[in-house]
Parts: structure tokens; sequence; C-alpha cells
């Protein structure tokens, strides 16, 4: 290598050298922090809770079958419009109507059986009637048989007539006597016969009763082998098929599930018990469903239930949305994402959520700090820390989307600086937050940090941004 290259050499890595020095230089030198900002605006803020919940129609009616029995005939299926006391299917009836036949078989024997104790009945009072005509025969006989005796004595004693008359006459009124109460007993004997066919045929008007009852019963049986639809509506869903062996008993087994009226539906919402207390009858509600993105659906709150439910150790409880559903698009079972709507400011002060995740350190400079900054004015400054995460996170207002988020601190921008400020928030949509005091309308508030190069110089380090 020539004297005269090596020089060449020298000469441009001293330049190189002396480049690289000046770009770490002044590039360094020359890095200012720049912020991202957001005006202090007037809007319209709502307040909701989010929940889900499923989709149900108002009044579902479970059909079920009162009899054991096979399916012999469906007459409706899924999506099938029923009316009231139409029929829907019907099991195989042979044993019911054997039943019927038999129970009124016996009903006719009963009633038979009741027509011979009638007579019976009527026998017996024949009886009691003759004898008691018997007894008031006997009664006179003896009445003219004591005077026909009475007489004799009297003639006896005046010697008029003799022993032999006279104790005939008291033979005849002995006899009398006799006669007198056989015809009682005989009258008591009839009685007591009464008495016994008006009690058999007592108990064989309860047997006809009771044989009705059995009759009645079987009827209603056999009936219920018609399976008839409860009230108007729709089919929602069919769990048997023809063949199929049903059998009653202390819970009816489901046969049919009928929506009594599809074009007005409700959404069963699971609200948290941290946000129970906000919701309120007639609060308007708006929720989507997976099938139809983008979609928005609107109801109204129209009952919120006392009992808890627990699942998976929250305790929720159930707020019902009615919904109009005129165009059934939306189906029972279909999970609702909802919106309630628990407040509402309209012309409000409003800034976003992200001001309230902004801490300022000194690399970058600020304004005065205030009480909170943990030193004297100018000596603490900004440490830029802000994430990109939706609003509602724990230390901002309105976590919950509440109606007051208490005092907050912001970094507002005046002359090209940050000066912390004090504020007290009002309600909170998760994204923006409103504002009762402590700022203006049009002031600029910092919600992050970006880093910048002045003039020409190299890019510097990384702005001191932590997420």
């Amino acid at each position: 290598m020539t004297r005269r290259k090596l020089v060449l050499v020298l000469i441009l890595a001293v330049l190189v050298l002396g480049g690289a020095a000046g770009f770490f230089w002044f590039g360094n030198g020359n890095r200012k922090a720049a912020f991202r900002t957001a005006p202090v605006e007037r809007g319209d803020i709502l307040s909701t809770i989010s929940a889900t919940g499923t989709l149900n129609a108002v009044i579902t009616v479970q059909v079920g079958t009162q009899v054991s029995g096979t399916i012999r005939q469906l007459l409706v299926d899924f999506n099938s419009p029923v009316k009231k006391g139409m029929l829907i299917a019907r099991i195989d009836a042979d044993i019911f109507e054997a039943k019927v036949n038999q129970a009124r078989a016996d009903l006719e024997s009963t009633r038979a059986a009741v027509l011979n104790q009638r007579a019976a009945v009527a026998k017996a009072e024949a009886d009691v009637a003759t004898a008691k005509a018997n007894v008031v025969r006997q009664e006179v006989a003896v009445r003219d048989a004591q005077i026909k005796f009475d007489s004799r004595v009297r003639l006896f004693r005046e010697g008029g007539i003799s022993q032999e008359e006279r104790d005939s006459a008291q033979a005849a009124l002995d006899s009398a006597v006799a006669q007198l109460d056989a015809a009682r007993a005989s009258l008591k004997a009839s009685e007591a016969a009464l008495e016994v066919a008006q009690a058999q045929f007592t108990a064989a008007e309860a047997q006809v009763r009771q044989k009705q009852a059995a009759l009645d019963q079987a009827q209603v049986d056999l009936d219920h082998t018609f399976i008839r639809a409860p009230v108007d509506g729709v089919v929602v869903s069919r769990n048997v098929d023809v063949g199929q062996t049903v059998a009653a008993s202390l819970q009816a087994p489901t046969l049919f599930l009928i929506a009594q009226d599809l074009t007005k539906m409700q959404v069963d919402t699971n609200v948290d018990e941290a946000d129970i207390s906000r919701v309120a009858l007639d609060q308007e509600a708006t929720f989507t469903v997976d099938s139809y993105p983008g979609q928005v659906f609107r109801g109204r709150v129209v009952q919120i239930r006392q009992a808890p439910q627990v699942i998976q150790n929250v305790v929720t409880y159930n707020s019902v949305v009615a919904v109009p559903n005129p165009d059934l698009k939306l189906k029972p079972g279909m999970t609702a994402n909802v919106k309630i709507l628990v407040a509402r400011r309209e012309n409000a002060l409003l800034v976003p959520n992200a001001v309230f995740r902004v801490r300022l350190d000194s690399s970058i400079g600020g304004g005065p700090a205030g009480p909170r900054a943990g030193g004297p004015p100018g000596q603490r400054g900004p440490q830029a820390m802000a994430d990109g995460r939706p609003g509602g996170r724990p230390g901002e207002p309105g976590a919950r989307g509440g109606a007051d988020g208490g005092q907050q601190r912001v970094w507002v921008l005046q002359d090209g600086k940050p000066v912390e400020r004090m504020i007290r928030t009002g309600l909170s949509d998760g994204q923006r937050t409103e504002i009762l005091e402590g700022l203006r309308e049009g002031e600029t508030v910092v919600v992050g940090l970006q880093s910048q190069r002045g003039g020409s110089g190299a890019p510097g380090g990384p702005p001191r941004l932590r997420l």
C-alpha cells in the first residue's frame, strides 16, 4: 500500500468516527418527549351493566301424559302451530276401553241390585202396614172381649148366668189378648225387616255411586289417551315417537314443549350481585346474539327475581328483559349479550379513560407536581405509564360503570408541559368518563407518551414508556 492510499484510509476512518459521534451526540441531545393528548369535550354518556342471558318464550307449557301406554299416533311435529284443545297425540286405548266397558257392566249390575232392594223395601213396608192393621184389629177384639167379660162377671154375681158362661167369657178375653200380643210381635218383626231392607237399599245405592265413580275414572283415563294442546302456540320440542312406551308416575313425562307466543320473548339475564342494586324495573336494555352479528335488539326490564343463583361460585340474580319478536328472528335458547342502561347524562364533560392510566417521571419533564407528587415542585416529573387495555380497570372511575368514580388525578397540558390536577368523576361507560369538577371544556389532557427526534439527528433511545 502506498503512502497516499494510507493517508486516504486514515482520513475516511476519522470522518466515519466523527460522523458517528456527532450522530449520537446530537441525536440524544435533541430528543424530547411528545405527549399523546385528547381534548376535554362535551357529549352524551350512558352507563350500562353487561351480562349474559338466554332467550326464552314468555310462556312455555310442558305437555305430558297422565296414563301409561304406547304412543299410537303423533299428529304434530317440531314447529307445528297448535290451537287449544287440538289433538296432538294418541296413546293405545284398548286397555282403557276394556276398563270402561267393565266399569259400565259393574254399574248396571249394581243398579239392578238397587231395583231388587227397592222392591224388598216396598214389600217390607207393606208387611209393616199389614201388621199395624192386625194390631188395630186385635186391640178392638180385646176391648170387645173385655166388655163382654165384664158383663158376664156382673151377671154371674147376680146369678143370671152360670159359672160355665163366665169362664167362657174369660177364655175369650184371654185369647184376644194373646192374639194382640202376637200381632204386636209380628209388627215389630216387620219393622225390623223393613229397616234391614232399607239398609240394604242404601248400601246398594252406595254401590251404584261407587261403580259410577269407577266408570267416570275409567272414562277419564280413556280420555287421557287423547293428548290435546293446553294452549295456543308452537311446538318447540317433541320427545316421543310412535311406538314408544310412556309411563305416568309422580312426575309426568314431558312429551311436547309448546311456546305460547314466540312474537313475545324474554331474556333471562344473570346479573352479578355487585350490579343488581342498580337494576330497576322498566330500564332499557339492548343485546346482541351470535346469529345476527351487528344487529342490536332492544327490550325493557320487567322483573327482578329475588332468588339468588350461584354460577361458578359467583352469586347472580335473574333479571328478566321483555323483548318483542315480531319477525320471529329470535329463537328460544339463543345466548344474548345484554347491556342494561342504568344511567344517562346528556351534554356531559367527557375525557377518555386513558387519562387515568398515565404516570409521568422526571426523565421527560413536566410542570409542578401537586401534593401527591412526592417532592417539591419541579423536582418530580413525568413517568409515563399508559396501557392500551380497555376501560373499567381497577383504579379507574366507573370500574363497573358506576355513578361516581370519586377523586382522580390527571395531567393537563399547559404551555406544552403536563401539569397535575385533581378532578372529580361521574359516570363511565368503560371508554369515556364524565368530569364533574376540575376540568373545563377545551382543555387538553395527556392520554399517553410518545418519543420523537428534533432536527435531523439519528434516532435516540426508546421513550421511557412502561406498559
